[in-house]
């Protein structure tokens, strides 16, 4: 299985998260390919994209509705954040540093429950 196919089924389990798509997925080899997902979480969306090639690994997760409410990634434009390159970004745009790690589906779950707690589900 892929880790494309891991995200959809862990994001399938989750009850709150519906209308998920693949938008964008493009694979070179098992080492080197892009994907993008989509789902509703009502009345907003989760948006994952994941970028990964052999030395480099770049994702962002997004909650969005009419605009960006919470945003976590990994560009490297925090230098000075105790978990860099990971951060977050709060509904106002300030950055924090982020508990993620860059594993794709253990930074799903942790990004799930501060949705949860932030949307009250």
């Amino acid at each position: 299985m892929s880790l494309l196919d891991d995200l959809i089924a862990r994001m399938s389990s989750i009850q709150e998260l519906s209308d998920i798509q693949v938008l964008e997925n493009e694979l070179a080899d098992d080492e080197t390919f892009a994907f993008k997902v989509r789902a509703t979480i009502a009345p907003n969306f989760l948006q994952i994209r994941l970028l990964a090639d052999r030395d480099f690994k770049r994702y962002s997760f997004q909650l969005y509705g009419d605009c960006p409410l919470l945003r976590w990634d990994n560009a490297p434009h925090y230098p000075d954040f105790s978990n860099f390159p990971h951060h977050f970004h709060s509904r106002d745009n300030n950055a924090y540093s982020s508990a993620l790690t860059g594993n794709l589906l253990d930074d799903f779950d942790i990004v799930m429950a501060e949705i949860k707690q932030f949307m009250n589900l």
